[in-house]
């Protein structure tokens, strides 16, 4: 417009230069790592830090998911929400799969927008501690109960002193965990051998293995590990940290493999846990992987480094590999598979959240809870 034939660098042309330019390093850069994964893959697994595990055939087993979901919409200068939590009880016998019973809790409320994904999640965890509560009253017990909800608060989780209502939140779902593992405690395993095995199953904390396996912390892995692996670990940490520890991790896990088991709590002192009555019991963390095309998961389960060992951690392991019968990048255990997607009309849309707040807005329009509440007060006029 100015007149000058000079218009500089299309974007485009920058974008293609860039890609030319730039694609041989990032191809060397990433030969690099994935040769590095390969050459320290062997001296991990000979080292004992990943376990090749069996699957269990035919399986016989009775077992539980406890899934939960939520969806919210804005209403009224807040967030209407909808949780709820579903446990779908599986029976398996040489093999056979039974649907045996389905139970469920769902809330419907307003909440402020302020950290309303933190509440949510204090929600969602005690909804799942509200249907384990059931489950442990049950006569004929699960023997496996899986959740796909952390098992225990972390330090991020604790709000701000000054936030009033999520720390109601946070302080319930604190009681609600704390007196589920009071009063069950010696009904679940490992506390009690013959107990109903408890584990969380979720995708975090990648890699905090690696981080255990210092002459410090080795102590809280109750795997047997090669004397040497913590010094052969340290002379690679720095590589390690510049891999990426999430991409090694699913660059040395293979089909049927899982971790050596660490103790997060006394691992990672940093990040307290919460309750503190039972972040005393201890809590464990693995990672495993059952196929060639599903995600490596994080196994937690309560209890300390002396209260486990590498038979226990591959039995549980391997049920749960047992119980993911596809191989497929969103394949779960069954009973969470069941009871996730029982939990399908939540997220519907249009669905609940829709229905209560047109009709949230038809009762305030109408003033119909006002006259509720008036109808007894003109007895007293009179």
């Amino acid at each position: 417009m100015s007149g000058k034939k000079d218009i500089g660098v299309p974007v485009a042309q920058s974008l293609v230069a860039s890609v030319q330019l730039g694609l041989p390093a990032t191809v060397s850069k990433l030969s690099s790592k994935m040769r590095f994964i390969d050459k320290i893959a062997p001296l991990l697994k000979q080292g004992g830090v990943i376990r090749t595990l069996d699957l269990i055939n035919p399986i016989t087993i009775r077992c539980a998911g406890i899934s939960t979901s939520h969806r919210t919409t804005n209403a009224f200068g807040g967030i209407l929400y909808a949780a709820g939590a579903v446990r779908q009880d599986v029976f398996i016998n040489e093999g056979s799969i039974y649907q045996t019973r389905q139970e469920s809790i769902v809330d419907v409320d307003e909440i402020d927008d302020l950290d309303s994904q933190k509440k949510l999640k204090f929600i969602d965890i005690m909804n799942a501690y509200k249907l384990l509560a059931e489950a442990m009253e049950d006569v004929d017990k699960p023997d496996l109960i899986l959740v796909d909800t952390p098992l225990l608060l972390e330090r991020a989780d604790e709000p701000v002193a000054d936030r009033t209502d999520i720390l109601k939140y946070y302080e319930q779902c604190k009681e609600v965990i704390e007196g589920f593992w009071l009063k069950y405690k010696e009904q679940i395993y490992p506390f009690n051998k013959n107990g109903v095995k408890i584990a969380s199953v979720g995708n975090k904390r990648f890699g905090a293995v690696f981080f255990a396996l210092t002459k410090e912390n080795i102590k809280y892995v109750p795997d047997k590990i090669a004397d040497d692996i913590t010094v052969k670990l340290d002379e690679y940490m720095n590589k390690m940290k510049s891999v990426g520890i999430r991409r090694l991790l699913k660059g040395i896990l293979v089909k049927r493999s899982r971790t050596a088991a660490f103790q997060f709590d006394a691992v990672n002192t940093d990040n307290r846990l919460e309750p503190a009555s039972v972040r005393e019991l201890g809590l464990m963390g693995m990672h495993m992987k059952a196929g060639n095309n599903t995600p490596p998961l994080l196994i937690e389960v309560l209890g300390r480094a002396q209260d486990w060992n590498s038979k226990m951690l591959d039995e549980l392991c391997s049920e749960i590999m047992t119980l993911i019968t596809f191989d497929q990048a969103k394949a779960k255990p069954i009973p969470l598979w069941y009871a996730e997607y029982a939990l399908k009309p939540i997220q519907a849309k249009p669905g609940v959240l829709e229905y209560y707040k047109t009709h949230a807005k038809e009762m305030l329009k109408n003033e119909e809870l006002e006259a509720v509440w008036k109808e007894d007060m003109d007895v007293y006029e009179e």
